[in-house]
């Protein structure tokens, strides 16, 4: 039985719904205005998701409306099962991390760069949705900006967080720093996320050569130099992760 376009319509508007939720509690005349849709045609479909269980209604005079962790769930099992992650906890061992550094993961999400994996001596590896950190503050945020070209003009366009003195802030210095990472190919953090780490970062490609993940050295009291030492290492083990990506069956 074939999907009709009002069915097609609605899936489509719910995930629309959700993202613009996953911000914040809003209302059903919001939701519309994001959406371009009626607002009763708006409640409708936020009030059938509230019923299946994706969100939950708050009564008052403007009711408002938030995603249940139902969401959260289930993308915590599309991360642990995802080819991406799977094959990065496998290459991460390649890497050798000593005391005090760690192999990270990471994917655009919005304005930030969402870790999916961490591995380190000290850490199970084991695939999460770890945390969220500004995109300009990480070397595997910035990587992803730097060859993502329409992601990172979204992301600029609003203000930059600065998490430390050190951090990019100026859209004119951030976008030099991103033409200096696709010149060279890699992307390097300076105590800008967290003051006496740095990390080096490198593309992972998808289908088309597309860069869809970041895969990051981070070490704790490293000096640059000593960290730039395993840069062909590291891009050994991304380009492995990106042949893998690329020819995945099934």
């Amino acid at each position: 039985m074939g999907v009709s376009a009002t069915e097609a319509f609605f899936a489509s508007r719910a995930m629309q719904a959700l993202e613009v939720l996953a911000f914040g509690p809003s209302t059903a005349t919001r939701v519309a205005d994001e959406l371009k849709v009626h607002p009763r045609t708006a409640r409708r479909l936020l009030n059938r998701m509230v019923h299946d269980g994706w969100l939950i209604r708050r009564d008052g005079p403007r009711p408002t409306y938030t995603p249940t962790m139902r969401i959260v769930a289930l993308a915590a099992q599309l991360a642990q099962r995802a080819p991406l992650v799977r094959h990065a906890l496998e290459l991460a061992g390649q890497l050798h991390a000593a005391p005090g550094e760690a192999v990270h993961l990471a994917v655009p999400s919005y304005r930030s760069a969402l870790r999916l994996v961490r591995a380190s001596r000290d850490v199970d590896r084991v695939p999460a949705l770890r945390d969220l950190a500004p995109a300009n503050a990480t070397a595997g945020g910035k990587l992803l900006l730097a060859f993502r070209g329409s992601w990172a003009d979204a992301v600029l366009a609003a203000p930059l967080d600065a998490v430390t003195a050190r951090t990019l802030t100026d859209p004119l210095l951030l976008r030099a720093d991103l033409a200096r990472t696709r010149d060279r190919g890699w992307a390097l953090e300076d105590e800008e996320y967290r003051t006496g780490v740095r990390a080096l970062a490198v593309p992972v490609r998808g289908d088309a050569d597309e860069v869809v993940a970041a895969l990051a050295l981070s070490a704790s009291g490293a000096e640059v130099d000593a960290l730039l030492a395993r840069e062909p290492e590291l891009a050994a083990v991304g380009a492995e992760l990106s042949w893998r990506l690329q020819n995945e069956r099934g």
